[in-house]
């Protein structure tokens, strides 16, 4: 029962599946929020497809991709920026810059080039993430910026201002992983809306961090989980993570203590999310997918209705997918779930979502924005929205 999927069905990871970027954007467009726009890298194709957030996906355009010097680029990661006005992306081709591209015309407006204070040393820039969750909501001029690089052995944070008028702004790596920790690399990041950031590491292990760039020291490891950990998301307020390995799904609540360097407060307990056994028996051939013929975890989120700043707002769903198959769970639901177990006495350690099929294909990556709003990537570059 504390299985995720029935025993004759592993899931199955490589290390290419963990590095890969986020390679799937989508926010609200302009000041009113009103309408949503997602971007689609298309990789090597050197492209980005815009497309609206209705039903169909419809596709608005697109743009080919050039560095600041004109070269075609094979786009990484993929971060909407400005009210989608702006992107921000990383290049495979180019792997120690991020570009800043005008959404409308897709010219490219300046490359960041990280550097940190060594002679002929670049950084390789693996992922970006806002430094402050749903920033990229805001009208803007000003890129802050969290990344993990060289292949998971450097954590950075990045700060440039485009009304200075440079090409390459101010970049600052303060918190380096290479030289300390040996026996494992960070895998993925999230972030609060007060810039606090948990890393996903190699060994199974999620890391809280209240001021990354003042200290190295995690403020909280929560670990004893079978790793690697492949993707994270966390509450607005901090007050919820949830995170995938190759077989689990997993849901913690941590408190501010926690967050915080110095106090010693106990680790929260870790529930598992799972898919029940009546459902996994029906839709199991549906979680495989078509590339790999095994079951994989997509990136798991949180609802973005936090997104709004109106006091009280919560997340209301925790959504991921496998194959044809998406996953929800309800938040108050794994809340009361989760303070059950966290209260000892024997409460279940598992708590069970809702599954149902995906019309057009195997999803590969997914992006929630607005209420209930979910964008998903579908085989052969499709494009839909869904709404949970």
């Amino acid at each position: 029962a504390s299985q995720l999927l029935a025993p004759q069905q592993k899931l199955t990871w490589t290390s290419s599946f963990m590095q890969s970027p986020q390679v799937l954007d989508a926010g609200p467009r302009g000041a009113a929020n009103l309408e949503v726009m997602s971007a689609l890298s298309t990789g090597k194709k050197q492209t980005i497809k815009f497309c609206k957030g209705d039903a169909a996906g419809t596709e608005i355009g697109s743009h080919k991709v050039f560095d600041f010097d004109g070269q075609a680029q094979s786009v990484g990661t993929v971060q909407t920026w400005n009210q989608c006005h702006e992107m921000l992306l990383t290049s495979q081709d180019k792997a120690h810059s991020v570009l800043l591209m005008d959404t409308e015309t897709g010219a490219t407006k300046s490359e960041l080039s990280l550097r940190r204070q060594q002679r002929n040393w670049k950084l390789q820039v693996n992922s970006i993430t806002p430094m402050m969750k749903f920033e990229q909501y805001k009208q803007s001029n000003e890129y802050q910026l969290f990344g993990i690089g060289d292949d998971g052995h450097t954590v950075f944070s990045m700060n440039h201002d485009s009304r200075a008028g440079e090409n390459v702004e101010e970049f600052v790596i303060r918190a380096d992983a290479s030289r300390k920790y040996k026996s494992y690399t960070f895998t993925c990041h999230a972030q609060t809306k007060a810039g606090f950031l948990v890393l996903g590491r190699t060994d199974g292990a999620i890391s809280l961090y209240d001021a990354i760039m003042q200290s190295e020291n995690a403020s909280c490891v929560i670990d004893g989980m079978p790793g690697p950990v492949t993707s994270i998301d966390v509450a607005a307020d901090g007050s919820m993570v949830v995170w995938t390995t190759p077989e689990f799904v997993f849901f913690a609540c941590p408190n501010a203590r926690n967050w915080s360097k110095g106090t010693k407060e106990p680790k929260p307990a870790v529930l598992k999310l799972a898919v029940s056994g009546a459902d996994y028996s029906k839709l199991g051939d549906q979680m495989v997918d078509a590339v790999d013929g095994a079951s994989v975890w997509r990136p798991v989120k949180f609802d973005a209705t936090t997104a709004k700043d109106e006091y009280g707002v919560i997340e209301r769903e925790i959504i991921t997918y496998s194959g044809h198959v998406q996953v929800r769970w309800n938040v108050r639901q794994a809340c009361a779930a989760w303070e059950a177990l966290n209260a000892g006495g024997g409460a279940s350690s598992v708590m069970y979502g809702i599954a149902t099929t995906v019309d057009g294909g195997c999803v590969y990556r997914h992006m929630t924005v607005k209420d209930d709003m979910d964008v998903v990537a579908l085989e052969g570059e499709v494009v839909k929205s869904l709404h949970f």
